[in-house]
């Protein structure tokens, strides 16, 4: 009898821990079955993801200035990345340490075969290929592609079963991306800008070229800059585009202020202006930047801007007042951006009139207590170029990629002032380089018409200005009948001279001559 209740007993918890078992099995294969499957595989294997085949950046000719090549990674099987982009030697070198733990993978790798030409407009791209600066980020969209996939399946140590890297998703390629440079235009650019910076003992200096027609930059020069192949050795205010930045713009200003008081009949080229040394306005004496031998008691207009004489400006500015001044200053571009194609971009600092200080309706004449882009200033000068109407400066012309072609129409337009008002200031803006301060930027063949810019450096937190630090401008445009190209050029800082005669137009004269020939652009008839 105590045999068969120890008997029935064993039997009891026997069969209490089979349905244990069995309740177990159901739930580790039935009720839980995903989520122990998934444990299982996340144990065994590890997806990697690869990034695709980035498309190439082009200049307008079709020369290749950003492209992806072939480059190998050595993987711990599981633990994941050991080296990124190495060679396929390097990457072999380590595997052959320890072959059944470390992995090889093919990856793609980004180069500028151009290395600095253009590189704060291109910008570059991180380990993983995705844009971090420039239009490699603006546009990175486009660029990137989608993403592939790869599997690695092994043991509970981390040894590979199977020996090789599954593929699970090929991903998609990028598009291709056309910018609107052009190699040879950008290369002298960047050639004789970084002469000057290095003559002037100058900290920076920018040397855009746009054509005047349609707005696409042919040059975006910016020196210092850096190795996109290598940004990581640079400093990092290296890599932004400084030509989306603000400055104040100086004497260059003056065309914006005779150009509305023309429109507006505050002046004609009749007008004549009091010669003065120096101008109160708001209780701020107002003086020129430089000695001047006045030929009589009055200037023409054409004379005040020869000379770039700031009271001569401050006289229009107040004929004109701040109501309608503003107006232009803001139809002319200033305030808002251009919508370039880079992040970054800035809209410039233009207050509305009403909170403008006493003497700023003189100092804003002349480029003061005002910021403007590089970029607005080209988009400015367009007016005077194409009788009136303003073009707006790009950089991408198209993306393509197989069948698929999106082109980037012309840069937007706009009239601004009146053609009889635009050809005159073209006449204006010849005399300063016939007979002005603009004389070095004359080019045999071809009737130039620009202005110098001259402004001291606004001290950091704004107040007030630098002693003996000065930022140098030159704007122009030729040829004078049918305007192909318009360059701007900016020094920051030159110490041996800051005069923008001597600083920059030498530099608008040799980019703009030689990019004037290359074009194959018929001179003007002198």
């Amino acid at each position: 009898m105590e045999n068969k209740k120890r008997i029935l007993f064993l039997l009891a918890v026997f069969v209490a821990l089979f349905l244990l078992l069995v309740l177990r099995l159901l739930d580790l294969q039935v009720l839980h079955h995903r989520f122990y499957l998934e444990r299982s595989q996340d144990q065994r294997t590890r997806v990697i993801k690869l990034a695709s085949q980035r498309g190439d950046v082009l200049e307008r000719n079709g020369n290749v200035l950003a492209t992806s090549v072939d480059s190998y990674s050595a993987i711990l099987y599981r633990k994941g990345w050991l080296a990124r982009k190495l060679t396929l030697a390097a990457a072999r070198k380590l595997q052959k340490g320890n072959p059944e733990e470390i992995g090889i993978l093919k990856e793609k790798k980004r180069i500028y075969p151009k290395e600095r030409l253009a590189a704060q407009a291109i910008g570059f791209v991180g380990v993983d290929n995705q844009g971090l600066s420039g239009i490699e980020l603006a546009y990175d969209d486009y660029l990137r592609g989608r993403e592939g996939k790869v599997i690695t399946e092994g043991d509970p140590k981390g040894r590979e079963l199977y020996g090789a890297l599954r593929e699970l998703d090929p991903g998609q390629d990028g598009m291709n991306l056309t910018l609107t440079i052009d190699e040879n235009i950008q290369y002298v650019a960047e050639r004789e800008l970084t002469k000057k910076i290095r003559e002037m003992g100058a900290l920076s200096g920018m040397c855009l070229v746009m054509d005047a027609r349609t707005g696409e930059l042919l040059a975006v020069a910016s020196k210092p800059d850096f190795d996109p192949n290598d940004y990581q050795g640079s400093k990092r205010e290296l890599w932004h585009p400084r030509f989306l930045d603000p400055f104040e713009p100086g004497s260059i200003f003056k065309l914006v202020t005779v150009a509305a008081a023309m429109e507006e009949g505050a002046i004609t080229l009749g007008t004549r202006l009091k010669a003065m040394n120096s101008i109160k306005v708001g209780g701020k004496v107002i003086s020129n930047s430089h000695r001047i031998d006045w030929p009589g008691r009055t200037i023409s207009i054409s004379e005040m801007l020869e000379g770039s004489i700031n009271t001569g400006s401050v006289q229009v500015g107040l004929k004109l007042g701040k109501e309608r001044f503003h107006h232009y200053i803001t139809a002319f571009g200033f305030g808002e951006r251009t919508g370039f194609g880079i992040w970054g971009e800035s809209r410039g600092i233009v207050r509305p009139w009403q909170k403008w200080y006493a003497p700023d309706i003189g100092m804003i004449t002349f480029g003061q207590t005002i910021a403007a882009t590089p970029l607005q200033l080209l988009a400015a000068a367009s007016v005077f170029a194409n009788g009136g109407v303003m073009v707006k400066p790009y950089l991408v012309s198209k993306i393509e990629s197989g069948r698929f072609v999106r082109y980037f129409p012309q840069g937007r337009k706009r009239r601004v002032i009146s053609e009889q008002v635009a050809a005159q200031m073209k006449e204006l803006m010849h005399n300063v380089v016939a007979k002005g301060t603009g004389r070095r930027a004359a080019i045999k063949g071809f009737k130039v018409c620009g202005k110098t810019g001259t402004a001291q450096k606004v001290a950091p937190g704004g107040g007030g200005y630098l002693k003996d630090r000065y930022i140098s401008s030159f704007i122009g445009f030729a040829p004078y009948r049918d305007p192909r190209v318009i360059t701007l050029v900016i020094v920051d800082d030159p110490r041996k001279d800051y005069w923008a005669e001597k600083v920059c137009a030498p530099v608008f004269k040799d980019v703009t001559e030689y990019t004037l020939r290359y074009l194959n652009a018929r001179p003007d008839m002198l």
